[in-house]
């Protein structure tokens, strides 16, 4: 075949530049001593060429020959990511070119890169293969990959364990054929998938041909996060959540997995055992699943692109009739905060991640005391680790002052009563939330913990060159809500609080009363519990991936590698990314940095190597930096803080504002709530507050002489840094 000749002649010529001899040497005599170079390759193409099909299904040997990295699952006309390894290929062409049926469908210059990405829009339902050639339409390089464009009908995910042998050797179905088949004839769409901390492709692909099971797309789930440190905890429930619903924010109508080892249904996706589908199938039990796929379909047609991704992708629920806010100043926000405190009738509830020690929560103190001693009855829960609140017996002498009032109740969360109580697993799986909810009808949902840094403004304190960083305000925000989706944030607090053993809020009536409208503006809580759920990473890749124009995103810290990827995903589409962070060691304006502790130095540098390859990528990475001040004698005169706020802004169309940092430990440790608002005039307004910073502060340089002092210490602890605290 000609697929196969050109096949073998790339081999050779890889296999000569890997020997370092001429592919095509001239004729030599075979009666001389010694060996014919050309002999020697052409018997290593033609060993080679006999397997090379199989091998290259694994990603060793895709790394070093090249070829597409997965296969794809997705909707018509959805974006898709096209990745590939060129390993040595890379070297013998300056182009290459990604194929679906080796039809031309991107092409990008080599130059000296490893790897390459391109997105495109999917085709018309069906199954195609996805290949990358060099210079010249044609076959890929190594092996091949599926791409499976849903049809519409009902599709059924198939677990890979149920192919492979177990511990015992044994297989859990020795013959999947009758069940396959049984599904096929349901008029059912297939798919496999796998979950596991080894990347068992080869395995699975060999395990589809030995029972002779139709192809279709095999999706890595665990592969997805593989840079998550999990401190031996098992996050297959929470990738298998994560990759469903991504899968029906694309507009694929999953009906089902079919598994033994996962029990919790996403959504309309139940979970069956290999009897009970086999069963269904031949009872022709699928009928309401096809209902339910053309109402998918049919309502993925009609709906707003950014709704769709965000209610499937983080079973939120849009509400409409509200009026918000988004303060990102600290001395703002701190008057708001009280004066909505001072005026509470009934009831104030309040979470923090961090109640302390400050004039702040001095204040805060006082003023929920004086509210309680009026008869407003006050509910307050803060994360019991970072609060220092129910830990080996210790007591923060702020909750000792409020818990003692008969109108006032206290919630330390997770508390740790003994020393056998301390893991890793449990300092990491803490309640990042920070709410406050006054008589049922406003609420605040914020990045902004109870301590001076968050609620103190830049101009209002002293700043010379040795004033500490400690002492230095953040750049942090909140959002106000008035109107029905209050009613959420308040669930939400009740929810935790009764989960905690909080004692019983008494009269739910009052304290969920009838909200009306109060504006025009829609909007969603997005809530998610550390270890059950990825909903925040979900809410953020859903608004990545619908962007069109332009993304903001302002945040500092280390962004998770889901969330990267999808990054690197609008760049590949042209859309502009601009990213505004800060200083975890605050800096004077020539970047210097004020005195700070060493984890906190630390930090920044980690932080920063982190971000370094996004910088390369093409994302436009701001340093925030104050307006000058009168109180502000340091050198320059501006300071660099650090910023602490999580926002995140779509095409002036959709933003979001909450507790959620775009992290790992957001992304899967920590309990977190976000306010997503689906309203131009509102997000555009944010968009100007935004650009307006932005035009303030440093754009960070690569070839500056500023960025290149510091590389030397960023390699050192972006290397060293332990991956279990931000992976």
């Amino acid at each position: 075949m000609p697929e196969a000749r050109d096949r073998s002649d790339r081999i050779r010529r890889i296999i000569a530049s890997i020997v370092g001899e001429d592919p095509d040497p001239p004729d030599t005599d075979p009666d001389q001593d010694g060996e014919d170079p050309g002999g020697l390759i052409d018997t290593a193409t033609r060993a080679l060429s006999a397997r090379i099909e199989r091998w290259g299904r694994g990603a060793a040997l895709r790394r070093l020959f090249g070829g597409v990295e997965r296969d794809i699952l997705t909707g018509p006309g959805e974006w898709m990511e096209l990745e590939a390894q060129l390993g040595m290929a890379g070297k013998l062409g300056s182009v290459a070119r990604f194929t679906i049926d080796r039809e031309v469908v991107a092409e990008l210059p080599i130059a000296d890169r490893s790897e390459i990405r391109a997105m495109v829009r999917a085709p018309d339902p069906g199954l195609y293969e996805l290949g990358v050639a060099l210079d010249g339409p044609g076959p890929e390089l190594i092996g091949h990959r599926v791409l499976q464009v849903a049809s519409g009908r009902p599709l059924v995910l198939l677990d890979a364990d149920l192919l492979l042998p177990g511990a015992d050797g044994r297989l859990p179905l020795p013959a999947p054929g009758p069940l396959v088949r049984a599904l096929l004839d349901a008029d059912l769409e297939l798919a496999y998938f796998d979950n596991h901390d080894e990347d068992r492709r080869v395995a699975i692909l060999e395990a589809l041909d030995t029972h002779r099971l139709p192809r279709a797309a095999t999706l890595i789930f665990a592969a997805e996060e593989r840079a998550v440190e999990r401190l031996g905890l098992d996050f297959a429930d929470i990738f298998v959540m994560a990759a469903l619903r991504r899968y029906l924010a694309r507009g694929v109508p999953i009906a089902a997995i079919v598994s033994e080892r996962f029990a919790t249904s996403v959504g309309p996706i139940r979970v069956l055992r290999p009897d009970r589908a086999l069963a269904r199938a031949r009872a022709g039990d699928f009928t309401e699943d096809h209902a339910a796929a053309q109402r998918f379909v049919a309502a993925q047609r009609e709906a707003d692109p950014i709704t769709w991704r965000l209610d499937q992708a983080t079973g939120s629920r849009l509400v409409l009739g509200n009026r918000f806010h988004a303060e990102l100043d600290n001395a703002r926000a701190r008057a708001r905060l009280f004066e909505l405190i001072d005026g509470a009738r009934s009831s104030i509830h309040l979470q923090f991640y961090q109640l302390r020690p400050s004039d702040f929560s001095e204040q805060l103190v006082v003023a929920l005391i004086r509210r309680a001693r009026e008869g407003v009855r006050v509910r307050l829960m803060v994360d019991a680790l970072y609060s220092d609140q129910g830990v080996l017996g210790r007591q923060n002498p702020l909750v000792s002052s409020l818990e003692v009032e008969p109108n006032i109740e206290v919630l330390a969360l997770s508390p740790i009563g003994s020393r056998h109580d301390v893991d890793v697993p449990r300092l990491k799986q803490r309640d990042h939330r920070k709410l406050m909810i006054v008589d049922g009808q406003r609420a605040l949902v914020s990045g902004r913990n109870a301590a001076d840094v968050y609620y103190r403004g830049f101009d209002e304190l002293p700043i010379h060159d040795h004033t500490p960083h400690q002492r230095i305000p953040w750049l942090d925000a909140h959002i106000e809500l008035d109107g029905p989706l209050v009613a959420d944030v308040q669930r939400s607090f009740l929810a935790t609080w009764l989960e905690q053993d909080g004692p019983p809020p008494g009269d739910l009536a009052e304290l969920m009363p009838e909200l009306s409208p109060a504006g025009s503006s829609r909007g969603r809580l997005v809530v998610h519990r550390g270890l059950a759920d990825a909903n925040g990473l979900a809410m953020y890749e859903a608004m990545l991936d619908v962007a069109v124009d332009r993304v903001i995103i302002v945040n500092d810290y280390p962004i998770v590698s889901t969330l990267e990827r999808a990054i690197l995903r609008l760049l590949a589409r042209g859309v502009r990314v601009d990213l505004l962070t800060g200083s975890a060691a605050a800096r004077r304006d020539d970047g210097s940095m004020f005195p700070a502790h060493i984890h906190r130095i630390l930090f920044e540098h980690m932080v920063k190597a982190r971000l370094e390859p996004l910088m390369l990528a093409g994302v436009n990475i701001y340093e925030y930096t104050t307006k000058p001040a009168p109180n502000v004698v340091a050198r320059g005169g501006r300071v660099r803080p650090y910023v602490h706020a999580k926002i995140l802004s779509t095409d002036g169309k959709v933003c979001s504002i909450g507790s959620a940092n775009l992290d790992a430990t957001a992304s899967f440790w920590e309990s977190e709530a976000n306010v997503v608002v689906e309203d131009p005039a509102f997000v555009e307004g944010l968009e100007a507050q935004l650009r307006g910073l932005i035009a303030d502060s440093l754009l960070l340089d690569p070839e500056s002489e500023y960025w290149k002092r510091e590389r030397a210490q960023r390699a050192v602890v972006g290397t060293l840094w332990p991956g279990s605290l931000y992976s």
